[in-house]
């Protein structure tokens, strides 16, 4: 039976990996993976396709249990603590951005939808907005009829509607513009360093991840080290 917890602050680092290993149908894709990720890091995870950088993303919190080894959240191994409290600590975005029918405002506010969040303060939605470069006029557009930059941003508003400490965004400019993709770029930056919120982007672009990256790291042959 799980311990149902919030993690608290007993540790130096916001998250811990610790010799993390993950297969798939007898195929091993991470093999003794650690790191550390401290408060206010915005880290790049590159690597070949396949490598294993988005699973690594999904154990973080919580999608993906099937790994050995050990995931600290402040400390607490996230195996121990409640999987929505963990993934209201730690929120993941797509690759593509998937949006329900209906208006920005109603995706808006559907992480409120479940129980497990039903008593969570909603935050203001047109502060919400502009902290994503989105001006409150959009809460009322229809969601799907936005272009895929603005749905990113849409995304990861929602995201950051549970007031997460860590934000992993999955290859979030992958299906960008080359305009919309420095948008993007630019309100992660400012998000990290103007909010002090903990990110973690997946990226195919060693440009991107210089750009962006205060700490990058490099995922090949299963194994993961630190190049920046």
């Amino acid at each position: 039976m799980e311990e149902q917890y919030s993690p608290e602050i007993s540790d130096i680092y916001e998250l811990k990996a610790e010799s993390l290993s993950v297969a798939f149908e007898g195929k091993k894709i991470l093999s003794n993976v650690s790191f550390d990720v401290k408060k206010g890091d915005c880290i790049a995870l590159t690597g070949p396709s396949g490598s294993g950088k988005s699973t690594i993303l999904r154990c973080l919190n919580r999608l993906n249990s099937n790994y050995s080894g050990k995931i600290k959240l402040r400390g607490k191994d996230i195996s121990l603590c409640d999987p929505a409290t963990v993934r209201r600590y730690i929120t993941l975005t797509g690759q593509i951005p998937a949006m329900f029918p209906g208006t920005v405002l109603f995706n808006l506010q559907y992480p409120f939808s479940f129980k497990a969040n039903a008593n969570i303060k909603k935050p203001d939605f047109n502060s919400l907005l502009k902290s994503v470069g989105l001006p409150s006029e959009f809460l009322f557009m229809d969601a799907e009829k936005l272009s895929v930059g603005e749905q990113q941003r849409v995304a990861i508003a929602r995201a950051l509607a549970l007031s997460p400490k860590i934000l992993l965004l999955d290859e979030p400019t992958a299906s960008l513009d080359e305009i919309s993709k420095y948008v993007l770029e630019d309100l992660i930056i400012k998000l990290n360093t103007q909010t002090g919120i903990t990110i973690i982007f997946v990226t195919h672009d060693n440009s991107q991840a210089e750009r962006v990256a205060k700490r990058i790291f490099r995922i090949e042959d299963r194994r993961l080290r630190e190049i920046l």
